[in-house]
């Protein structure tokens, strides 16, 4: 049977979701580097997939990472929630509601998605975090605790740089190749290799008859890395496209906050954990225009800094 764990061993969770997944990491207050479980569901970024299934999704991550402790699930001391799309007060009040409606914990801060990144590791909380996953965002904060971000718009009219962006150009060179409209590019087949699709003619059913086109979208953006590696140059062209878009939300955030001497910053995202070369292409885009990266870590765990947060929360009064 599962256990409860006492009050003076009190609980923390730290949760990280975007527009593909939903990390939940429950830990001890005084040990959060110590992970007792992990839970990973869909995406609970509401402008995504609604607000209904981004809570579900919250709720999965967080019943999964008790599951994985082997404890019961109980209200705990302390919990952060970084979020994409959170900065905004009607996301973050649906988060709020939801979480009092399922007494996730005492405390309960919610905050932007880039805001832990800051905190993961041995960050000081200030910074520039760079994300580009299924969405992209540059958030920072200087040590005098003014912050600025550039980019985070959605999916419709932003998130330049990002998984979908990238997968958005792959679609959109493909069309225009198919319709003579544009050059002929190798991503043309492997677009209907990906999408099982016997011509281009049936992307538009392979990808709106889809639960979550977005994530369809997003998914194909692997495919032009492989295609610029050999040296397609429509994929050239996008790839470097993209570079200087994630460069100038970079900069934009740099100026604003007066760290072009110097700025530590933390990159995350599967665009930019999973492809080096194309992390250096935004880095020397970055650099192209006077900002000087004096650090840049990877993040590969985000919610490890939203339990830190949890545990500086919980201790407060």
């Amino acid at each position: 049977m599962p256990a409860l764990v006492p009050e003076d061993e009190g609980l923390i969770l730290g949760i990280d979701g975007g527009g593909t997944r939903t990390v939940a990491l429950l830990a001890k207050r005084n040990t959060p580097d110590v992970i007792l479980g992990e839970g990973i569901s869909g995406p609970s970024n509401q402008r995504a997939v609604g607000p209904r299934m981004a809570m579900n999704h919250l709720d999965l991550a967080v019943q999964a990472a008790f599951d994985a402790a082997g404890l019961e699930r109980q209200t705990v001391e302390a919990a952060c929630l970084g979020l994409a799309g959170a900065d905004r007060q009607s996301d973050r009040s649906v988060v709020e509601d939801w979480s009092q409606g399922t007494r996730l914990a005492f405390k309960v801060q919610v905050v932007n998605d880039a805001i832990p990144l800051l905190h993961a590791g041995n960050a000081p909380g200030y910074g520039i975090a760079l994300i580009a996953g299924t969405g992209s965002l540059a958030w920072g904060c200087n040590a005098q605790n003014q912050i600025a971000r550039s980019g985070g718009w959605g999916y419709l009219f932003g998130d330049e740089g990002s998984a979908y962006a990238l997968g958005r150009s792959i679609l959109q060179a493909v069309t225009w190749s198919y319709d003579g409209r544009g050059p002929d590019t190798c991503l043309l087949n492997e677009v209907t290799q990906a999408l099982k699709i016997e011509s281009a003619a049936e992307i538009i059913t392979a990808v709106y008859s889809n639960e979550i086109p977005r994530a369809v979208i997003a998914g194909l953006a692997p495919l032009v890395f492989d295609a610029a590696d050999r040296m397609d140059i429509v994929s050239c062209d996008i790839l470097n496209g993209a570079a200087v878009e994630l460069a100038a939300m970079v900069v934009s955030v740099a100026r604003r906050l007066e760290l072009v001497d110097g700025v530590a910053l933390s990159l995350t995202g599967s665009v930019l954990l999973q492809q080096a070369k194309f992390r250096t292409m935004v880095l020397d885009a970055i650099a192209s225009r006077g900002v000087r990266v004096s650090s840049a870590v990877l993040v590969e765990a985000a919610a490890r800094g939203a339990l830190k947060m949890a545990s500086a929360l919980s201790a407060t009064v």
